[in-house]
């Protein structure tokens, strides 16, 4: 039987569904099934998982959607020290026990923006494909700094060419601790506002530098790295303050994209001629 013969018959129908994450490389899939379903060549886990309604208007769903999970899932995991480094995407899939050729249909897609906790759970809040297809892009404005983002193709910074590796020799929350001329041949300042990357458990994690330590080998993050050790390898980037002098840092001053000659003086404000 197919998924449309069990969704509308009145005493055959078995609902499960089955909620597949993704983050990075990592896939996260739960079912609210008493045992493990495969579908699509992955295996998504019994637990305790429960969502509220889907509204759906005729076009794109513009409500948020709430995924409830067991406060110590893998996927709450991400959000308990820090927010994720990367979108967490989110498919939801409809189907039914007893449909014997395993026909689970999409009803929902969206990505998770947020995690809140209960003593025994984790609610994640998601929101639906469709707002980002709505959100405005940004727009070029006539200013002094420059509006490009540092290593972006309009920056055009070969962002591999100044690159630094260093071992981290403690941590300490958003605190970090590096072996000596963790800096390379970069001055130690530059690398405030720049980007601090590490890989964790398989998966990519990114950290902006608010402070460097000078003379102390120390530099402070802007969140704790969860599982971040001591012996443990971070790359890290110089920063931008998106001035003339920023760009110069970096030999680039010919991709800088704001306008520095902007007259502080109005041509055409009030001027007295008479003194």
């Amino acid at each position: 039987m197919s998924f449309a013969t069990y969704e509308t018959s009145r005493s055959r129908g078995a609902p499960q569904t089955l909620y597949k994450f993704t983050y990075q490389d990592q896939v996260f899939a739960y079912t609210d099934a008493e045992q493990t379903v495969t579908f699509a060549g992955v295996e998504y886990e019994p637990i305790p998982v429960a969502r509220g309604s889907v509204s759906t208007s005729g076009t794109f769903d513009r409500v948020t959607l709430t995924v409830d999970v067991p406060h110590d899932c893998e996927i709450a995991e991400l959000f308990r020290v820090f927010p994720p480094s990367d979108v967490v995407g989110v498919t939801v899939f409809q189907g039914h026990t007893e449909d014997s050729t395993i026909d689970f249909l999409a009803v929902w897609t969206g990505r998770v923006i947020s995690c809140a906790r209960d003593k025994t759970t984790a609610s994640l809040l998601c929101e639906p494909v469709s707002t980002s297809m709505k959100r405005p892009g940004l727009r070029r404005r006539y200013q002094y700094g420059c509006p490009h983002a540092l290593y972006g193709p309009q920056c055009r910074v070969v962002r591999a060419s100044f690159t630094a590796t260093a071992t981290v020799s403690a941590a300490n929350g958003a605190t970090l601790t590096l072996e000596s001329g963790w800096n390379g041949a970069f001055p130690e300042a530059n690398f405030v506002d720049g980007m601090l990357e590490c890989v964790i458990n398989g998966a990519t994690a990114l950290r902006t530098i608010l402070r460097v330590d000078a003379g102390s080998n120390q530099i402070v993050v802007s969140g704790k790295v969860a599982g971040l050790v001591a012996g443990g390898t971070v790359s890290l980037n110089p920063g931008c303050n998106h001035q003339m002098s920023g760009c110069n840092q970096f030999n680039n001053i010919l991709n800088y994209g704001g306008q520095p000659w902007i007259p502080t003086k109005n041509p055409i404000g009030f001027v007295n001629q008479y003194y």
